[in-house]
């Protein structure tokens, strides 16, 4: 028989071979866990995958988000300070440009006062209907859209859409008192004097406690008394 050799290169290379203990060995981790991940590889390193490019996208995305609301607010600024047609094509190209921003929103506001002092009434009307439907009801500018809705309807002698707005304007705290001058004002415009009566003795029933502002109070009696006679 043969003898073995010592130095045969096969030989050397089954003996210092020994299968490598791994990570998960070294981790002592419990045999369970060790058997699930090895079983479980390729679908593990695929949803690792999944969670380095959902972090990497979310915050690529946040910093891109951030860069474009200063940008549209710089861009913002930039239009305010224009004048004439100037400023309503800078208003535009914000509104256009950074759609879906605070500053956007703000620049259609804009558009819209700006249509109110060239007596583009109707126009004026649509921009802050527009921007209302983005806005929810708890933000302060939706008092205010409301309120710039229902002049301009009431300047485009639109008496129907004013009415709505000031209606809607009188049940929001802080507006009582143009919504009911408005809704009031506006049915005497219609020339239905009852219901404009009715409207101003519903607003002399707010007038309570010692808040009260005695000259706009007198004043809606008066306008009662008128009414009343006109019957």
């Amino acid at each position: 028989m043969k003898e073995q050799n010592t130095f045969d290169l096969k030989n050397i290379s089954e003996q210092a071979y020994s299968e490598p203990s791994g990570v998960l060995d070294q981790l002592n981790l419990p045999e369970g866990v060790v058997r699930f991940i090895r079983d479980n590889e390729k679908t593990l390193k695929i949803v690792a995958v999944i969670i380095v490019v959902t972090v990497v996208a979310g915050s690529l995305y946040k910093s891109y988000r951030e860069k474009r609301l200063e940008s549209a607010a710089s861009d913002l600024s930039v239009a305010l300070q224009a004048e004439g047609n100037s400023k309503i094509s800078a208003l535009e190209k914000v509104a256009a440009d950074y759609s879906g921003t605070p500053s956007a929103l703000w620049a259609q506001v804009e558009l819209g006062h700006e249509a109110m002092k060239s007596g583009e009434y109707t126009k004026a009307a649509a921009r802050y209907t527009a921007v209302r439907k983005k806005v929810r009801e708890k933000n302060p500018q939706f008092a205010l859209l409301t309120y710039g809705i229902g002049q301009a309807n009431e300047a485009a002698a639109d008496y129907a859409a004013a009415s709505v707005a000031y209606g809607e304007l009188k049940d929001i705290a802080g507006y009582e008192d143009e919504g009911y001058r408005g809704l009031a004002r506006v049915l005497e415009a219609q020339g239905d004097r009852k219901k404009a009566l009715s409207v101003y003795e519903e607003y002399m029933g707010t007038f309570l406690g010692e808040k009260t502002d005695s000259e706009l109070k007198k004043l809606v009696e008066e306008k009662i008394t008128r009414l009343r006679l006109q019957e």
